[in-house]
Parts: structure tokens; sequence; C-alpha cells
């Protein structure tokens, strides 16, 4: 069976270890014989056409970037073909033009991940070349990246905050954050106190990313005490949704400064 996917599929044995176990792809078959294969590793690689979640506003479009509003608690792109909550298959049900920007990868022409619980600025980029050059300067080109979240309790810490993360990142399991200099990566943002109510108790902070680890707002301020509302997973209260937004992302592209913004909906309705 192996022999047959690689010659036939023209698929690598780390991708058949994906869709397939040891035993099976060491088994023969009679020929013409009916082989039953999975739609995920028949359509490896490609984006669902249907999409199945709340519309996706797209805020703003010009020659090279598309930017759209996400919805929080959908993905932004797939891990296998027939996942169709996220905003890929939205553009690949709208806009199929553009999806062929990184083709080879899932996350195709997206500058940057947002949580699956996160809202806000998603910025597509719509050619390979400026993909690239943008993906392999993201430090330098990424001047500004500014997120919205409610926090638990009366929060009044202001200015620049550095800790450590963890670099043994398990899937499912909380991102390790430490204050001890030199204890795996550092994580830096800037958080602005807004405003708080006392009637919901939860205080409205400005959060600028310096750094991007996954996790990072969520598990810096759960680590200082003011974990998001909404984000049991991290200590905040249970709500309906997890109260952080990815507000104004800033790039700089071909010697122009990009600035694109868009307000939370639903932040002032817990």
């Amino acid at each position: 069976m192996e022999e047959f996917f690689k010659t036939h599929f023209q698929t690598s044995g780390s991708k058949l270890k994906k869709y397939f176990d040891k035993n099976y792809l060491k088994r023969s078959f009679i020929e013409k014989s009916l082989v039953t294969l999975p739609i995920n590793f028949v359509n490896d690689g490609l984006i669902h056409p249907i999409y199945v979640g709340p519309e996706i506003d797209i805020i703003a479009e010009n020659e090279y970037f598309l930017v759209m509003n996400k919805p929080e608690n959908i993905f932004v792109h797939p891990l296998v073909y027939d996942e169709q909550n996220n905003c890929l298959s939205f553009l690949r049900s709208t806009r199929p033009e553009i999806l062929k920007v990184n083709s080879k990868n899932y996350d195709r022409g997206l500058l940057y991940r947002l949580d699956f619980e996160t809202s806000g600025v998603l910025i597509y980029v719509k050619k390979d070349e400026d993909y690239q050059s943008l993906r392999e300067n993201f430090k330098i080109v990424a001047k500004k990246k500014t997120y919205l979240c409610l926090v638990e309790g009366d929060c009044q810490l202001s200015g620049i905050f550095t800790h450590y993360f963890s670099s043994k990142e398990e899937k499912g399991k909380r991102v390790s954050v430490s204050d001890k200099l030199g204890i795996g990566d550092c994580g830096e943002f800037v958080l602005i106190p807004k405003n708080y109510d006392p009637l919901t108790n939860v205080t409205l902070m400005e959060v600028e990313l310096k750094t991007g680890h996954r996790h990072q707002i969520r598990a810096q301020l759960a680590h200082l005490g003011f974990p998001l509302r909404g984000d049991v997973f991290y200590g905040g209260v249970p709500a309906r949704r997890l109260y952080l937004h990815a507000l104004n992302y800033q790039i700089i592209f071909m010697d122009q400064l990009y600035s694109y913004s868009i307000e939370p909906k639903d932040f002032n309705g817990l």
C-alpha cells in the first residue's frame, strides 16, 4: 500500500503516517481490488469550498492585502481538508482565486494567526512574492499590534511587562510563564488600562504586543493575576466568549505604512 500511494499520489512517507497506521501501509492488495481512501488524504492541502460559520466582513482590500474581521470561535485556517469552520474556507467560497498564495501550506497567505477564541483584524497577503517577503521580515515590518481585552477585577497595571515563556509548549496545556531571566523565550507587551466597570467587575485593557508567542496575552495577564473574562483555561470567569480582540495592525510595505483597525462589536454586553 505504501508503494502504491507514493507512486500514484506522489506523496511522502511522513504524509502517509498522518493518515494511515503502519500496519495498513504494509498491506498488500489484489490488482483491480477496491481501496477506500479518506477524503482528507485524497484532498490533502486543499481548502474546503463550503464555509460553516458566522458571516465574515472584509474591512479593507487593495492590490496587496485583503483584511478580514475574524469572528470569535472560528479557526483562521484548517489543518485537514474537511474542516469548514475557518477563514480560508470562507475565502474559498467567495474569493477562491486568491488562495494560490503559499499553496503548499494550509495557512496560505495569512500574514499571522489569531487564536480560535480571538476576534479582530486578520490580514491576508494576495501575492506569493509579497507574502514571502513579509513573512521573512515580519518582526521588522509589523510596526504595531494592538489588542483590546476585558480582564477580571480592577486592573491598574500600566507600562511594559516582560516575562519568559517555556520553550516546551504542549498542545492542550497552559503556556508556562516565569519572571526569571533566561528561562525560556522572552515575551513582552505594553498594558494600558482604559476603564473599570464595577457592575461586571472587569477592566477594559489595551495591549500592545512587542513579541508573539502562543497564548501570550492570555498567559501573561493570568500570570499577573488578571485573567481574561471568559478564559476559563487560564482562570477567568466563564462567559459567552473569551474577550480578546485584535484591534489594530500596522505594517510597513513598499515604504508605506498600512494601518487596519476594527472595533469589537460585543465588549459592552457581557
